[in-house]
């Protein structure tokens, strides 16, 4: 398979808008998957009129029970290695679809898959089960669905979109929040300015570590071979680091 990421490297797809050279490798494309639940909104317009021409399409967030908050749907369901299986195993059915010669292979990759997403899944459960922390603070919502898998709460500095600018109530807000819940680590992500993460570390006298949502990879994460679960693994040792786990 010929992959092509709409999105480039080290690019925030809440805002992106696809060229129009892009847009045009979409319709000759065999097979198109894009997220859905509004974090590329410009998909969901291309999708419609592609099924209309029965090009083969696949939208992620069908295939999830999503979540809600004030301002929308909730994109952000990859995090949670569980719902990364039902991703993986809908893009086995739709790439076997497109080139059914080939189904034992889609069929062999997608199982082998699976169980390395369920053996991270397995990691997850037994990094965060005895933690001494259960509130995480982060730059934008990208943690709810990851939370409720593994039992922890969060708060958001910005809304669904990381671009969204929080207003100084709502900071000041959460650094109170914070303080009273004795956070010692304020999580910002690699595509974003840390400036609002290390603002509020700086206030009520915490730190700062990553987390990568995994909307984009930078080009340097890319020629250094990172992935879903190499990037998932590092983020699980710094919620570790951050939930004051065992």
């Amino acid at each position: 398979v010929d992959v092509e990421t709409i999105t480039p490297a080290g690019a925030e797809p809440h805002d992106y808008e696809p060229t129009p050279q892009q847009i045009n490798d979409v319709y000759n494309a065999d097979v198109f998957l894009y997220n859905g639940a509004g974090l590329d909104s410009w998909a969901d317009k291309v999708a419609v009129d592609l099924k209309t021409n029965n090009k083969l399409v696949a939208e992620m967030s069908s295939n999830i029970d999503l979540k809600t908050s004030d301002e929308g749907l909730d994109p952000h369901f990859w995090l949670d290695p569980e719902l990364a299986i039902k991703e993986v195993e809908a893009i086995g059915v739709v790439l076997a679809q497109a080139d059914r010669k080939n189904l034992a292979a889609y069929v062999k990759n997608t199982t082998d898959y699976v169980t390395k997403l369920a053996a991270l899944a397995d990691e997850y459960k037994a990094g965060l089960e005895t933690c001494g922390q259960r509130t995480v603070v982060t730059s934008h919502a990208a943690f709810a669905y990851l939370g409720a898998e593994y039992n922890f709460d969060m708060l958001a500095l910005a809304g669904l979109s990381p671009e969204e600018e929080p207003s100084a109530g709502k900071l000041a807000e959460i650094a109170a929040m914070a303080k009273k819940d004795d956070i010692k680590y304020i999580y910002f992500e690699t595509l974003v300015s840390p400036k609002l993460a290390q603002t509020i570390a700086d206030e009520i006298g915490a730190q700062t570590l990553v987390f990568n949502p995994l909307e984009g990879l930078t080009t340097e994460e890319m020629v250094a071979g990172e992935d879903y679960i190499s990037v998932m693994t590092s983020n699980l040792q710094n919620l570790r680091i951050g939930m004051l786990c065992e």
